[in-house]
């Protein structure tokens, strides 16, 4: 204990405003490919603090809180597990890919009953990005740029429910100018199948301010998932002007298969060479072709299921596809315990009318 004695001059200092940059850092005995971030660690102290149950859940709101307010410009996973002692237990260090570069950030405290609680949390190093301010002045833009990507996709999803993408070029500043509406807006920029960065920008609103993490999850009931996932999507779009999405039992079983495949091997994916995906297993038994707008997604539960695809302004896009009339959701169970949910989220349009199974020897 310590005490700090200081003198008042009688002006009050202007708030260092956040920005959201890369702050590596060098830890003596750490592997090769894993770099600590601050920004990051910042992270890991703030969900371990809120850490205040047994059974306490990394939910994805908090998540996103805790890497909003540390300015970490990434999407960051995050592990929680019980120590004996004040060493990283290592299934949690187990659990991060080696083989690549990876930026890592850890904090613990001492649990009532004895013993820590540790959170680790890890996210690849994809390209680099120049620092930004985290709070954004309305009607006022930004410059942004990354480097190292060869074909960088720029979503953004304001606080109204919609998205959109913009060009963006990898080494070229791209100014940004859509901070019209007050609120939280997430910025989101991929590379293939590959999230590079994805952070929030506070317009004109304050942080929210964390909240104690939740406990167990309530047990999942996998077409009651879906049906509160496909729901969702419908007011989302009641809420843009769109038109609600109809739905199509005749492709439920193929989404449902999907999802099962998916879940049984622990990946979220739109087609691997296990599970086939939703439009090559419907081209098989249907005609004509559909044109598909897939979203995939695994969660404790459809409430933060649907947070994880409204976070994601590139995800947010395919719900808002103007052109689609029917949607068809799969949910299914990991066989783990506890279990996440996997749903698969087909949004479909039909240029040349409904497909009809296709009767076999009579095409």
């Amino acid at each position: 204990m310590a005490l700090l004695a200081c003198v008042h001059s009688g002006q009050v200092p202007e708030a260092r405003p956040v920005e959201l940059r890369l702050r590596p850092e060098d830890l003596p005995g750490l592997a090769a490919n894993l770099h600590v971030d601050s920004g990051l660690r910042a992270a890991a102290e703030e969900l371990v603090a809120d850490s205040t149950r047994e059974d306490a859940r990394l939910v994805p709101e908090a998540a996103r809180l805790a890497l909003g307010r540390a300015g970490y410009p990434r999407d960051a996973h995050f592990l929680h597990a019980r120590g004996a002692d004040a060493e990283i237990p290592r299934s949690l260090l187990d659990a991060i890919p080696s083989g690549i570069p990876v930026d890592i950030g850890w904090a613990s405290r001492p649990t009532g009953a004895g013993g820590y609680t540790w959170v680790v949390g890890w996210a690849p190093q994809v390209g680099s990005i120049d620092p930004m301010p985290r709070d954004v002045v309305l009607d006022r833009g930004l410059p942004l740029r990354v480097d190292g990507l060869a074909d960088p996709r720029l979503f953004i999803g304001s606080p109204d429910g919609r998205a959109q993408e913009l060009s963006l070029a990898d080494g070229q500043a791209r100014w940004v100018d859509v901070f019209h509406i007050p609120g939280e807006y997430r910025v989101e920029v991929v590379e293939g199948d590959t999230v590079a960065f994805l952070f929030s920008l506070y317009v004109d609103v304050p942080v929210p301010a964390a909240v104690p993490l939740p406990g167990a999850a309530p047990g999942s009931e996998p077409v009651q998932e879906a049906a509160e996932l496909a729901a969702h999507v419908n007011a989302l779009r009641t809420g843009v002007g769109l038109q609600p999405l109809r739905p199509f039992a005749t492709f439920e079983e193929l989404t449902r298969a999907q999802a099962t495949c998916l879940a049984s091997i622990g990946e979220v994916g739109h087609r691997s060479a296990r599970c086939p995906g939703v439009p090559a297993m419907a081209e098989h038994d249907y005609y004509p072709r559909a044109r598909y707008h897939e979203d995939v997604v695994a969660a404790d539960t459809a409430e933060e299921a649907w947070e994880r695809l409204y976070d994601s302004p590139g995800h947010r896009l395919n719900l808002l596809c103007a052109a689609c009339t029917h949607i068809v959701v799969g949910a299914a169970l990991e066989p783990t315990i506890p279990a996440r949910a996997f749903a698969v989220l087909d949004l479909m349009e039909f240029p040349e009318g409904e497909p009809r199974p296709i009767v076999r020897g009579r095409e």
